[in-house]
């Protein structure tokens, strides 16, 4: 495995996918409509789990105990997540067409703030009086993922150890629960909120524990290669069919983990910083907010170019200011509990 990678350059074109297919996607905007339908924001955040579960278990066998590796995790997470919660509540103070008073003691705003924080955004993603005639209520539709994330984080420390003395056995049985979980709930179950059941960390974890996978199972990786054609080939074969789920897991990890580690030159981007999680957290509420005012009624491009710029200014602000000076503190040395492999910041 190379020290040189393409993990920064992956990051943030996955994370740049994601914020464009939701500026189409959020604002509805007829002109900008070709962008959710060229580019697959589902690929972009499992390919992000992929790389999760391949970085964090290294992270993991690097670290001296759990309770460091629970640190490092919550330094990375908890910075820029609270920060954007109160990024929201701000907006929304600003925003909303209640009078201040009213918005501040209004049930649905002190619900917002507890359920945000808890990573519970389901259950209120809006505030009131807050972009009420967007397209699109919700402060930040993009924190769905970071509860499916922590929950990975939790179960890594468990399925690692399981994983390291049977590696394809441990990751077939999530890949069977991933896939059934999956199955079910877009196929079989009738009830509401199906589709947004059918995405949570279960199906998820097959792309995340196969990221793992391929950092615990050096057998795993050296073939690497061979599984993504041979797996990129069935999933073209069953792309349009009902069918596809099963393979995903397997494609889209293996395709961007070999574009992050042996697939082509290193393109460097690591003096601007690690951006790709700001970019994901802050581009929503912006596009909300450039919505709010008028910018993509009046031009769309203009609208979707304001949204990178801000997003871009926003992302290298916080990484430079918030996130960087919390990961200073997690990332001094450690002895480590397996031979570590330095393939990318944690």
């Amino acid at each position: 495995m190379n020290e040189k990678n393409n993990f920064d350059i992956v990051r943030f074109s996955l994370a740049f996918i994601v914020m464009l297919v939701h500026a189409a996607e959020v604002t509805r905007s007829a002109d900008i409509r070709f962008l959710s339908q060229f580019l697959n924001s589902d690929f972009a955040v499992r390919g992000f789990f992929a790389i999760s579960g391949f970085l964090i278990a290294k992270s993991y066998l690097r670290s001296k105990s759990l309770t460091s590796y629970f640190i490092k995790r919550a330094q990375r997470i908890l910075p820029a997540y609270i920060f954007v919660i109160v990024l929201c509540f701000v907006i929304g103070m600003c925003l909303t067409t209640l009078p201040l008073m009213d918005f501040l003691k209004n049930k649905e705003t002190i619900k917002y703030l507890i359920a945000n924080f808890s990573f519970l955004n389901f259950i209120q993603p809006s505030l009131p009086g807050v972009f009420t005639s967007n397209p699109n209520q919700p402060m930040d539709g993009s924190l769905w993922t970071i509860k499916a994330e922590l929950t990975l984080y939790v179960l890594l420390p468990f399925i690692v150890p399981l994983m390291k003395k049977s590696p394809l056995k441990v990751w077939s049985i999530i890949f069977v629960i991933s896939c059934a979980w999956f199955f079910y709930f877009t196929s079989l179950y009738t009830g509401p909120k199906a589709d947004t059941l059918a995405k949570q960390f279960v199906s998820l974890s097959s792309f995340f524990f196969f990221g793992s996978l391929l950092a615990i199972h050096q057998p795993t990786f050296d073939r690497l290669k061979e599984i993504t054609i041979v797996s990129l080939v069935v999933f073209l074969l069953f792309k349009n069919t009902q069918y596809s789920f099963i393979i995903e897991p397997i494609a889209f990890s293996s395709v961007v983990i070999l574009f992050c580690t042996n697939l082509c030159k290193e393109v460097k981007i690591s003096q601007y910083g690690d951006l790709s999680y700001g970019m994901y957290l802050y581009h929503w509420p912006i596009i909300q907010v450039l919505q709010h005012f008028g910018l993509f009624a009046t031009n769309a491009f203009i609208g979707l170019g304001l949204t990178i710029v801000i997003t871009l200014a926003l992302a290298y602000t916080s990484w430079n200011v918030l996130e960087s000076r919390f990961l200073k503190r997690a990332h001094h040395k450690q002895p480590s509990i397996a031979p570590p492999t330095n393939i990318a910041r944690d």
